[in-house]
């Protein structure tokens, strides 16, 4: 894969944090269950410094799980900020 653009790695921290927010007090291997997900390929998905992001048929899963939408999950502050609310991403 080639080379993420500071727009992607930005949006990439966003994803994990809505997840982890989502998610709340269930254990992440009780929500990796759920989605059939194993527990290591699911802790990345929230850690802030892993390269590793989530397709967008994992978040749809996750939002099965949660019984919210993919609109649910993306409508959020969050995903309102732009490039220049996060000047220190390289």
């Amino acid at each position: 894969m080639g080379k993420l653009r500071k727009e992607d790695i930005i949006l990439r921290q966003k994803i994990k944090l809505r997840l982890k927010r989502l998610r709340g007090r269930e254990s992440k291997s009780s929500l990796s269950k759920e989605i059939d997900i194993d527990r290591q390929n699911f802790q990345p998905w929230e850690e802030i410094g892993s390269e590793r992001g989530m397709t967008i048929y994992s978040i749809s899963r996750v939002c099965k799980s949660l019984g919210i939408t993919l609109k649910d999950f993306f409508d959020d502050d969050i995903f309102k900020e732009t490039l220049e609310d996060h000047p220190n991403q390289d």
